[in-house]
């Protein structure tokens, strides 16, 4: 029996799993296993470590030039050139606004995907694994950003979505914060749980960082109003200022809170 109990405990710390014991109803103990359906992350450090990668994201881009800009003829473009001219070049600044905006939202996604991964692989107590599985999270988070990006790109300039501004930028925003927060989500999953595939895990991460975004999508556009009554909010990223700091901080913070609060509750379900 001793020795089936070591083999046990062996492989349960290969997979990353942490073995804890735990009063069952009629006063046994029993060995349950935590991290097989939830995140071990609390939603304190949830918002320290989205916090923290808001910050630096946000630092980031103020300090450094814009990636993708106008070509040189249009940048030079007078005010007084032809319309057929003048179209050219605002069609041109909002493809380059919005490449912009996806590539800072990839960023922040990134940023955050790898920030959870690493803290809750190290309460698993994997070590040097989190290295690894921290870049897996982030490439995950960030393809799911890029998507996030094009897609709100192409809702913005959709004759689709109704004409009334605060809902077009909620249906933008928390398209684009919802994909981010699905691909958060599916970082940290696929990052943690691998070798052995958790659906539970999975489909907890998944929920929670979509539930997040969307949150964050409808409650952008109310706080930017109240905190930054000068603030663009129907542009696909705000500018540089406080204003693109609360758009990122938005991106992070609820996904983050959602992503390690629905980890908790699961803990306490049968």
């Amino acid at each position: 029996m001793r020795q089936d109990k070591a083999n046990a405990n062996d492989v349960a710390g290969i997979a990353g799993e942490t073995i804890t014991q735990q009063d069952s109803p009629g006063g046994l103990s029993i060995a349950t296993r935590q991290g097989e359906k939830v995140l071990l992350l609390s939603p304190i450090s949830g918002l320290i470590l989205s916090g923290l990668a808001a910050i630096l994201v946000w630092g980031a881009l103020e300090v450094m030039p814009s990636v993708f800009e106008l070509p040189e003829h249009l940048r030079e473009l007078s005010g007084n050139a032809p319309e057929e001219q003048q179209k050219v070049k605002r069609d041109a600044s909002l493809v380059t606004d919005n490449k912009n905006a996806t590539l800072s939202l990839t960023m922040s996604a990134s940023t955050l995907g790898l920030f959870l991964t690493i803290a809750e692989v190290q309460h698993r107590r994997q070590g040097l694994r989190a290295i690894w599985r921290g870049l897996l999270a982030f490439l995950i988070a960030g393809a799911f950003a890029v998507g996030g990006g094009i897609l709100g790109g192409t809702l913005a300039a959709s004759v689709a979505l109704p004409e009334d501004p605060l809902a077009r930028t909620i249906v933008v925003q928390g398209t684009m914060f919802g994909l981010v927060g699905l691909g958060v989500g599916a970082g940290v999953a696929f990052a943690v749980m691998l070798p052995i595939f958790r659906p539970r895990l999975l489909a907890t991460c998944l929920t929670g960082g979509m539930l997040g975004g969307l949150l964050a999508g409808l409650i952008f556009p109310f706080a930017a109003s109240i905190l930054l009554p000068n603030a663009r909010t129907e542009i696909l990223m705000p500018d540089p200022g406080m204003s693109r700091f609360l758009w990122l901080a938005l991106a992070s913070i609820p996904i983050a809170l959602t992503l390690t609060g629905m980890g908790k509750e699961g803990k306490t379900g049968r």
